[in-house]
């Protein structure tokens, strides 16, 4: 008996130490994808996900730029759809405005970094990069990740279509490269991380979905079944695909969703009208909207019925609120359009800028000089860079060779 129960505990030591070789393995893999994101204040929280090939919970370190002493937090654990991945994520709070924080994962020895945004930005500026459409092919997207990265933007907004998998498990592949371009090029030389926000396009959902015809309390299941990559790989805006992330005082960017998972009138429509009239309420500086299919198409039909649709049930509150840009994508060009204003060119108005040419094929676009609400339109890939300081922005255009082919208003060209 003794020597059965010596074999029992020789075998449970084995097991252990299979156990523990297994998950000091998994602490040490190098993530397949690293994602940085906000769902709640920019200046005090952050979330960030990295995907392993285990469900043993992993535990991130995170300390002030500077300090000696690591503090750590467990990680979430949820399902990569389709995959053998999984994502494990950690919510922090509590962080300080306009501050480096240094992160690693797990026994992983890179040392990363993030920056929390500031409280104001009356005396220093903050930067964006934005556009849509990203990945028709990977190298052409980190083609434009590489023109973005010497901007330095404080974060990045992209408005749907961004890895082509429309849904399906058969593409998780493009996933793996999406999160693959990003970890490749958007990763500064000397660690730091730049958040992402996105919005849902087209090509995130499976085909056939109809927003308008599902009851309203199956929608939250079919919206995850119809787009199970967006809504399972990404806090934010999560369910139920629209949302506003709230910048201090001085942003305030609205996400929403060009009828994809959620009908544009409706209880979007609903949620939207009230969202702007709390902007407005709090006299918010800067209030802009990003969203997939664009009002004032630069290659596509002006009398298309999702086009229309925005134009007959958003616009007129967007004319109503403080907004003064609206990012737009889903043509594979770049356009900005005159300042509109009841379907007029006017001062007062609202400027449309788009058409999602980040990483795509670039379409033929409408004769800008023909097209009564278009200023420039160009068949090229690009993105914009925002500057906010105070009161006043400014926006420049770049292309995928690093050229700026815009800005506005007519300001200096910044250059990275």
């Amino acid at each position: 008996m003794k020597s059965q129960s010596k074999k029992v505990n020789i075998f449970i030591c084995f097991l252990s130490l299979l156990v523990f070789y297994a998950t000091t393995l998994s602490a040490q893999e190098e993530p397949s994808g690293i994602y940085l994101t906000w769902e709640k204040d920019p200046t005090s929280t952050m979330t960030i996900d990295w995907h392993l090939k285990t469900n043993a919970t992993q535990t991130l370190f995170y300390r002030k730029k500077g300090d000696e002493n690591w503090m750590k937090k467990t990680g979430n654990v949820s399902d990569f759809p389709f995959s053998d991945r999984k994502i494990h994520r950690v919510f922090l709070s509590g962080l300080s405005a306009d501050q480096a924080y240094e992160v690693k994962f797990g026994a992983y020895e890179r040392v990363y970094y993030f920056k929390t945004m500031p409280k104001d930005i009356s005396r220093n500026p903050i930067k964006f990069a934005i556009g849509g459409d990203t990945m028709h092919d990977q190298k052409v997207m980190e083609k434009t990740n590489l023109q973005v990265l010497p901007y330095n933007p404080d974060f990045i907004i992209i408005g749907g279509d961004l890895a082509y998998a429309n849904g399906d498990g058969k593409n998780v592949k493009r996933w793996y490269a999406w999160f693959e371009a990003v970890k490749n090029t958007l990763i500064h030389e000397d660690g730091r991380m730049i958040p992402i926000m996105l919005g849902i396009g087209n090509h995130e959902v499976k085909s056939g979905f109809d927003a308008e015809s599902i009851p309203e309390h199956l929608k939250e299941e079919k919206r995850k079944e119809s787009a199970p990559f967006y809504y399972n790989l990404f806090a934010f805006p999560g369910q139920p695909g629209y949302g506003v992330l709230e910048f201090g005082k001085y942003l305030s960017f609205l996400f929403l969703d060009s009828d994809h998972t959620n009908a544009i009138d409706g209880p979007q429509k609903d949620w939207l009208a009230r969202e702007l009239a709390l902007q407005k309420e709090k006299n918010t500086t800067h209030v802009m909207a990003i969203y997939h299919v664009p009002a004032y198409p630069s290659a596509r039909s002006f009398t298309g019925r999702t086009q229309s649709m925005i134009r007959k049930h958003w616009v007129p509150l967007f004319e109503k609120s403080t907004m003064n840009l609206a990012f737009e994508n889903h043509d594979h060009a770049y356009k900005r359009t005159y300042p509109i204003k009841n379907n007029n060119v006017d001062e007062d108005g609202i400027v449309y800028i788009g058409d999602g040419s980040w990483g795509t094929r670039p379409r033929t676009v409408h004769d800008a000089a023909s097209t009564w609400y278009l200023e420039t339109s160009q068949s090229v890939r690009a993105f914009t860079l925002v500057t906010l300081q105070g009161k006043s922005f400014n926006i420049i255009t770049v292309d995928e060779d690093g050229n700026i082919i815009d800005s506005y208003p007519n300001n200096p060209l910044i250059k990275p």
